[in-house]
């Protein structure tokens, strides 16, 4: 059994995606500390850039943009305590840009009234509104013909992926809904991926290049006797908006769900 994991993330990238079904379970790091920028590794070097905790990548007419989603500014809280900064008309420029580079996109008309809707909604926490794009992701890779208040929780999600079994995931939870003790003060990162683990009674662990630069230990995960798998997946090429330019790989799923046929999503974002 896989265990992977990542914090929650602005209607995340491709790679994201390509991540949670290539799992056996899936858990969301929605207690762990925001940040705006963290390490991560790029040709062999440690580099710092975007969490994609509060920004998405989409293609325009100009070229790569990004969506930036304003947070209250304040102590540093946990991603699912850290306030949304409702004081800028931030949600009605996101919906501008979109429609901007999507409105001719192949299912433009099927998907703007859903991101419309999440964006509606006003949340606790830049968690709390991640976490919805992450399942309205899911669910449109899933195949689910609706995407409602009832359609958009966890459980829901949980109960497609035990009914049609299109994938290796076959769970995603909240860590913060487990009795997993996040990682803060002198309790190790390392430690908290062993006793998620255990938790999970897994013995795989899928990784990324931004967990290996920011905190593993390969020697201590090895040591409690986890297999440690890294991710290697590669964006597939798809069509995209303005030809004219060069293909931008791994945006944010945003771009591939309005681009490509909806059946053929999982295709573009398996391993193989």
């Amino acid at each position: 059994m896989r265990l992977s994991g990542y914090q929650p993330q602005y209607f995340p990238r491709l790679h994201y995606f390509a991540r949670i079904l290539s799992s056996d379970i899936f858990e969301i790091s929605d207690y762990v500390q925001f940040v705006k920028k963290h390490a991560y590794i790029k040709d062999g070097n440690k580099k710092r850039g975007k969490s994609y905790q509060a920004d998405t990548p989409i293609k325009s007419n100009a070229g790569l943009v990004y969506l930036t989603v304003p947070v209250s500014d304040g102590d540093l809280l946990p991603i699912n305590k850290t306030p949304i900064d409702y004081t800028h008309d931030w949600r009605r420029k996101h919906l501008k840009s979109i429609e901007m580079a999507y409105s001719k996109s192949k299912n433009f008309n099927l998907l703007f009234p859903e991101i419309t809707s999440i964006l509606s909604s006003y949340y606790k926490s830049i968690g709390n509104l991640n976490t919805q794009t992450i399942l309205w992701g899911l669910l449109r890779i899933l195949g689910e013909e609706k995407y409602s208040s009832e359609t958009s929780t966890i459980e829901y999600i949980n109960k497609l992926l035990e009914e049609k079994n299109l994938f290796r995931l076959k769970k995603v939870c909240l860590i913060s809904e487990t009795s997993v003790s996040p990682p803060h003060g002198t309790r190790d990162a390392n430690e908290w991926l062993v006793d998620m683990c255990k938790y999970f009674d897994v013995s795989e662990y899928y990784f990324g290049g931004t967990s290996a630069a920011a905190y593993m230990d390969f020697a201590k995960l090895k040591n409690a006797h986890i297999e440690l798998v890294e991710q290697n997946w590669k964006c597939k090429e798809y069509r995209q908006r303005y030809s004219q330019s060069q293909f931008i790989p791994n945006l944010s799923i945003i771009d591939l769900l309005m681009n490509a046929p909806i059946d053929k999503v999982h295709t573009i974002l398996s391993e193989e």
